[in-house]
């Protein structure tokens, strides 16, 4: 069943790493034309392990992962081609610059480089082919009709190994013959034979319904075959990694959500965020002149924004920004994209994200982290509390600097849908967050960074 999506990303991983070591081992045979030694071929390995630890951290970060197709022709071989230049100069810059090393593997490089991009490309298409050919796409079928079934109906499209069909709906209670286009079954008696006239893998209950006793019947027949049950809120939770708000309930929150055992990470967290903060501030304090002449000339006024925001457990904090609007025109609402107030020099420090970078202070003194929910107004909030359910249970950890959501690649409005789709990503970082979690998610912000996708 397409659902065991961390057993499969451990899968291709773990295949990535050894044909890197296998690499390793080719370039080693090549440069030195004979089969090298157990010795020399684990010093190599030890000295060559940041290129290879860069490449399965570029792979995370460009989405490699994420469980989408694995061979997109020109596009993946350019990526795997692009990776293995970055590893390439990075792992330069480790062996020049450090003069202590014994071995300076500056041919094995370039041949490793040339291998890993070859192998690797091969096992993506290769790859591609078996999950095609050996694991069709899964039939499903949903159990009673809701919002988050229209959700996930609709984001089919966005999976490609990983997906699903869906052959039909069973709701008795239904009063039309389809639903999103898909035929809609409300005869009990003929559902066990859809059932096996359709192959169907997996049932997914789309709420807590009470089940009528001969679909009871039904259901437990079925016990006996290889169909798998979910209910919603865990399906769509795998497929689009995000926590469905209309589809859960406070008991969900207090089954899922257990902060207490995170207390270490959290622990490591806080020092993390600290260390990252204060080298962000050094480095970058130098440029701070320049960029508060570059505001005030274009903009009179203070070079800083402060606004208050709502933090952990509802505290409210002053954050502390490079300003990117006029102050004239800057009525306090929602900046919309392409909103007309942003200077042309805030829209560049808004792309590169460098007017976040006075945040940096915050995180210093607590008030933030580095990965979480983005802090909102007050005002907002309290409007937010009222109109999405559980919008307050974003405040259970610190905001962050960036996140899930702002790394997701999607431009939110200020619209109400918009803003539950934040809040279900939100949601997601609360109940996984892992340093794992934080460690893509900074590393899939620089990737923004340098698209200047930021907002």
């Amino acid at each position: 069943m397409a659902l065991s999506r961390k057993k499969r990303q451990f899968f291709i991983a773990i295949i990535d790493i050894i044909l890197l070591l296998i690499s390793v081992h080719m370039a080693l045979v090549i440069r030195w034309r004979l089969f090298p030694s157990i010795h020399d071929y684990f010093v190599h390995i030890w000295v060559m392990l940041p290129v290879i630890i860069a490449w399965i951290i570029c792979f995370y970060t460009l989405g490699f992962y994420s469980l989408e197709m694995p061979y997109a022709g020109y596009k993946t071989i350019w990526t795997i081609f692009l990776v293995a230049i970055i590893c390439t100069f990075f792992g330069f810059s480790i062996y020049y610059l450090n003069y202590d090393s014994l071995i300076v593997p500056k041919t094995i490089l370039l041949l490793f480089s040339s291998f890993a991009f070859a192998l690797i490309g091969f096992w993506r298409w290769f790859l591609s082919v078996v999950l095609k050919k050996y694991f069709p796409v899964s039939n499903i079928i949903f159990i009673g009709i809701n919002n988050t079934v229209a959700d996930l109906l609709h984001n089919t499209s966005n999976f490609s190994y990983m997906t699903y069909h869906v052959p039909f709906i069973f709701d008795d209670t239904y009063e039309g013959d389809d639903y999103c286009g898909i035929p809609v079954c409300k005869e009990k008696a003929s559902f066990i034979n859809e059932i096996k006239k359709n192959n169907i893998q997996a049932i997914v209950f789309a709420n807590d319904i009470n089940i009528s006793y001969i679909l009871q019947d039904i259901l437990f027949e079925l016990l006996h075959s290889r169909v798998f049950f979910f209910n919603i809120a865990d399906f769509y939770e795998t497929y689009l990694r995000r926590i469905p708000i209309d589809s859960v309930n406070e008991l969900w929150f207090l089954r899922s959500i257990n902060l207490n055992v995170k207390n270490l990470y959290q622990y490591f967290k806080r020092i993390g965020d600290i260390i990252i903060a204060l080298l962000i501030l050094i480095l970058a304090l130098p440029f701070f002149p320049l960029i508060i002449l570059m505001i005030k000339a274009e903009s009179p006024g203070s070079a800083f924004f402060f606004q208050k925001r709502v933090g952990l457990f509802g505290n409210e904090f002053t954050i502390i920004k490079f300003r990117t609007m006029r102050i004239e025109k800057n009525t306090g609402g929602m900046v919309t994209n392409n909103d007309p107030r942003i200077t042309k020099f805030g829209d560049f420090l808004r792309k590169t994200r460098i007017d976040e970078i006075p945040q940096c202070i915050n995180i210093i003194r607590g008030d933030m982290s580095f990965i979480g929910p983005r802090p909102e107004q007050p005002v907002f909030v309290s409007h937010l509390e009222k109109n999405i359910p559980f919008y307050r249970q974003r405040l259970l950890v610190k905001p962050g600097l960036t996140g899930w959501d702002q790394v997701s690649g999607e431009y939110h409005s200020p619209s109400g849908e918009d803003t539950r789709k934040k809040m279900q990503r939100d949601l997601y970082y609360i109940k996984n967050m892992s340093l794992l979690l934080d460690i893509s998610i900074l590393f899939k912000t620089v990737v923004t960074v340098l698209k200047q996708e930021g907002r």
